[in-house]
């Protein structure tokens, strides 16, 4: 048995009206055509799905069972359509989906993204937010196609990660703090602080980035932890703790309620940009070459 989904919807909006004149004139066909189109249903279906002697119109006990059956399927077929339309829009722009942890992106990622979108002007650019410590997750499980991160990353063998640029690390501490008016301190002028720092990531990263241990053997108090740059920044303008960051979170990041304090003395951070090796997103080459191309002019 093949019933058309017009039919289908045809009955529901009869349903609905219990009116042939006013479900005609919504469904925007003539008023015999739906008495035929509802009267070949019930041919098929082997039932009577309306009372057509009552007035007004009612439904058959067989209709009323009918009904949730029917609106179900009209409203999977709708999905469907929908769904289809949406695949055909996606696949006919190319989608390039960058993932972001925290203040990576630079000014040469913005110049990149300008080229881009200047040499493929009908692709669709989507950012998103990468946790600390998820930018292979990201990855993986197809949610991005790149990913800006600040070193260390996790490995994987699914993953390459190319290096774009370093920037020195910054002490972030409340204002007021004791360091606060500092143009730079040594990292050995902290062992006293307690930390806060990224929730739930890896030790040996985690201890990369508060220096931990010292060069003096001196292991970092830990605090309270957040999942976002945002919060962390709370955490250290409310007094939980001091914090490490990129130079450039300081220009993305700029508060009243924090200072942001240059570190002379260890090695700087490194803004990777990642990729799946399997990927065939034609996008993810242009955008690797005009940030290549970003670096050397």
């Amino acid at each position: 048995m093949d019933i058309p989904i017009h039919a289908v919807q045809y009955f529901c909006v009869l349903a609905e009206e219990l009116h042939f004149g006013r479900a005609a004139e919504r469904i925007r066909i003539a008023t015999p055509s739906l008495s035929q189109q509802i009267g070949r249903l019930e041919r098929q279906l082997g039932v009577k799905l309306f009372d057509r002697e009552s007035r007004p119109l009612t439904l058959t006990s067989f209709g009323i069972e009918f009904l949730p059956l029917a609106r179900r399927l009209r409203d999977d077929h709708r999905e469907i359509l929908e769904w289809a339309q949406r695949l055909a829009s996606e696949q006919a722009a190319p989608q390039l989906r960058l993932g972001v942890v925290a203040s990576a992106t630079g000014s040469l990622a913005a110049s990149a993204i300008g080229s881009m979108l200047q040499q493929v002007p009908d692709a669709r650019l989507e950012m998103r937010r990468t946790g600390f410590f998820e930018v292979v997750d990201d990855l993986v499980s197809d949610r991005v196609d790149v990913v800006l991160a600040p070193s260390p990353v996790s490995a994987s063998d699914e993953v390459t990660c190319e290096p774009l640029w370093s920037e020195g690390r910054m002490l972030v501490v409340p204002a007021g703090h004791r360091l606060a008016a500092r143009s730079s301190v040594s990292i050995l002028e902290t062992n006293d602080e307690v930390f806060v720092a990224a929730s739930a990531g890896p030790q040996e990263i985690l201890d990369w980035w508060v220096v931990s241990p010292r060069a003096d053997g001196t292991r970092i108090v830990p605090g309270a932890s957040a999942d976002s740059m945002e919060g962390l920044l709370e955490l250290v303008a409310a007094g939980a703790g001091v914090n490490i960051a990129g130079s450039s979170a300081a220009r993305h990041y700029q508060r009243d309620d924090v200072v942001f304090v240059p570190i002379d003395d260890i090695e700087p951070v490194t803004v990777m940009m990642c990729t799946l090796r399997s990927t065939d997103n034609p996008l993810v080459p242009v955008f690797r070459d005009l940030m290549r191309a970003q670096l050397s002019s």
